[in-house]
């Protein structure tokens, strides 16, 4: 039976319908009435929107459950045909539990109800403000206590189905000894965007390229050339002069939350070892969190931490119970970062899984780390003489505007304000090529604002308004104009190169992995001169670990066939094939390798096999709940009535629709 189940498919549909009978039980205390009256009123309509073997599913819970999973997801909204795939889960488990009389007795859904609303002073539990917080919370008391007895059926029917899986020695130890091997690693990691800067295309094929796609380069909108005068805020900056009171005024005035030096947190990290595995690993991720939440949206740092050592899969910080090695600091170059989430949360809460860089991360925030005056300095410092710099830099500017109106000479404007600006005449005068919205100019790049600036100049020797660009301001001057037509070879002739080099680098690239890997010949020592015989640089990355990403930036990668690879090769052996991940074609050496310690097996055993063997246990699971899903399906037990998800997806009046 157990290999029939591990041979059925896990798609991301069963993924969500797993994880959503988790959801059901668990989001009903935090559920709260809906902010629109659209969906206000759906959330009380009794109108059928599923039906599995005769237990209805109603267009209000639909509803609620995608306002919880909304509010859970921070704003993220999801398609009623995804949310209703976790509530025929539920029902399904419902109907299974009933089948082998599994179902909660009357008895088990009030002991659970009584914990679940134990007072956390003491006193005895108060029926009267329990009904009145579960009315308020979740509608009506009903279906919140089916909610409960629905949970408490899916967890006896879990242990039911998987009550003969079991674990042994062989796989735990050997799954332990995989996650705590380290290697010291010589790797190239060859994709076709380092590939292409090597690459030099011929004139003949770079012109032959044009010749085919000249209409790709057809210049549909007119051209302008612009001379401005340039106006640097940092140079004017280095002029003022920043008083030692003024700082500490600075400093006064932060808000508290701008007074710390960061964050500690603590994180359970579950790595994707493939992308068929990415919704499994969600969804164990969602019942992580579930189970944290247990108790409160405030979670201890005690209980993340006994989860994290059993949970997480980055042996870096999971011995530590997930604690990160110091605190999280603001960086605004880094919004992608998880890390950066926990900037914006309380202390004791924790984040729903973020999938960032072949991973998912459950974060906690911890407490802030304190950021005094003297530490803070030299950044106040900074931002204040920024914003001073930037107030004269506009008013100087102005003037430029006003002068270079009247001299309609740059050269001459840039001299009289040069020591002012406090820059050299010559380095304040900048010229263009022939420019059209969207152009990638030099020194200011992609800019809606010069772009802006710039559009209503219209003949020549006209003078534009101070426009805001990297580094400061400039004054626009048109100096020519040029209509729609066909590019010029010569004018397009960069674009065309980067294209070429492109396209010849994605043509090349395994080939030249496998070049890498055989010229290596199995020797880790040789895969440095391998990779500079082809114009790449073999790197070192050293405690390597089977989960964790190699290479650098977000081009780092992993998977299951490389991480196999590593694991079978002995110190000063290289793969002998490149082993491909995302865009990159590895070839990995390992210069030294360090067995797990068996000591710590020994310490850690019996929490490593009940970590794997709840592992199975909810990989067995899934596959139950697939199978009959399936057979209900085939049967036509499971009816979906489309107009009414539709009503549940239709615009709400007054609001605009998501990514407008």
């Amino acid at each position: 039976m157990l290999r029939f189940f591990t041979r059925l498919e896990k798609t991301r549909n069963i993924v969500l319908f797993l994880f959503a009978i988790l959801m059901v039980g668990s989001l009903v205390f935090f559920y709260t009435p809906a902010s629109n009256t659209t969906l206000a009123n759906l959330s009380q309509s009794g109108e059928t929107a599923a039906s599995v073997s005769g237990e209805d599913i109603s267009v209000g819970q639909v509803v609620r459950q995608k306002e919880n999973f909304s509010r859970f997801s921070r704003g993220q909204s999801f398609p009623a045909k995804t949310l209703l795939e976790g509530l025929i889960a539920n029902r399904i488990t419902r109907i299974e539990a009933e089948r082998l009389g599994l179902t909660a007795s009357d008895a088990e859904v009030a002991t659970r109800i009584r914990e679940q609303n134990k007072s956390t002073d003491g006193k005895p539990f108060d029926q009267a403000i329990y009904e009145q917080n579960v009315t308020e919370q979740f509608g009506n008391i009903a279906d919140y206590e089916q909610s409960v007895r629905d949970d408490i059926s899916a967890q006896k029917l879990q242990a039911f189905i998987t009550s003969g899986v079991t674990v042994s020695e062989e796989e735990v130890l050997s799954d332990f000894q995989r996650k705590n091997t380290k290697f010291n690693v010589s790797y190239v990691a060859v994709n076709p965007a380092e590939l292409a800067k090597n690459i030099t295309p011929t004139d003949a094929e770079l012109r032959e390229y044009f010749d085919k796609n000249k209409a790709t380069y057809y210049v549909n909108s007119p051209q302008k050339k612009i001379k401005y005068v340039f106006v640097n805020t940092e140079k004017i900056g280095q002029k003022l002069q920043i008083a030692e009171a003024d700082l500490r005024a600075e400093y006064d005035r932060l808000p508290a939350d701008k007074k710390t030096g960061g964050a500690l947190g603590h994180e359970i990290v579950l790595r994707i070892a493939n992308p068929e595995a990415e919704g499994t690993v969600q969804a164990k991720g969602a019942e992580l969190v579930t189970q944290l939440r247990k108790d409160g949206p405030i979670v201890s740092e005690e209980t993340f931490t006994t989860l994290a050592k059993g949970q997480s899969e980055n042996p870096a910080t999971a011995l530590n119970g997930g604690k990160l090695s110091g605190p999280v600091k603001e960086n605004p170059n880094k919004t992608d970062d998880p890390y950066q989430q926990l900037l914006k949360m309380k202390p004791g809460e924790i984040t729903e899984p973020i999938e960032y860089q072949g991973r998912y991360f459950i974060l906690r925030r911890g407490d802030d780390v304190p950021k005094p005056f003297e530490a803070a300095r030299k950044e106040l410092e900074v931002s204040l003489r920024n914003r001073r710099a930037y107030a004269v830099a506009a008013e100087l500017a102005q003037k430029v505007v006003d002068s270079l109106k009247q001299s309609k000479d740059p050269i001459a404007t840039a001299k009289q304000f040069a020591t002012e600006a406090n820059m050299n005449a010559a380095d304040m005068v900048k010229e263009t090529a022939f420019v059209k919205p969207g152009d990638d100019v030099p020194n200011i790049g992609v800019s809606p604002q010069f772009e802006e600036g710039i559009a209503s100049l219209e003949a020549a020797n006209d003078v534009g308004e101070k426009t805001p660009i990297p580094g400061g301001f400039a004054i626009p001057m048109l100096i020519g104009r040029e209509e729609p037509r066909d590019a010029a070879f010569e004018e397009v002739k960069s674009q065309v190169v980067e294209v070429v080099k492109a396209e010849k680098a994605r043509s090349q690239v395994e080939d030249i992995a496998k070049q890498i890997a055989a010229a290596a010949a199995a020797n880790a020592g040789a895969l440095a001169g391998a990779a500079s015989s082809k114009g790449l640089t073999a790197k070192d990355q050293k405690d390597f670990i089977l989960g964790s990403p190699l290479g650098e930036g977000p081009t780092a990668g992993t998977s299951e066939a490389l991480e196999d690879a590593v694991y079978a090769l002995k110190s000063g052996e290289v793969t002998k094939t490149p082993l491909k991940v995302g865009d990159n074609w590895y070839v990995v050496g390992v210069t030294e390798r360090q067995d797990a310690d068996m000591a710590n097996f020994a310490k850690e055993r019996s929490s490593l096999m009940d970590t794997m063997l709840s592992r199975k246990r909810g990989a067995v699971f899934s596959d139950y709940l697939a199978a009959t899903k399936a057979t209900f399906e085939k049967d036509g037990e499971i009816k979906i009535y489309q107009a009414a998800l539709d009503k549940i997806d239709a615009p709400v009046p007054g609001l605009l629709p998501e990514n407008s």
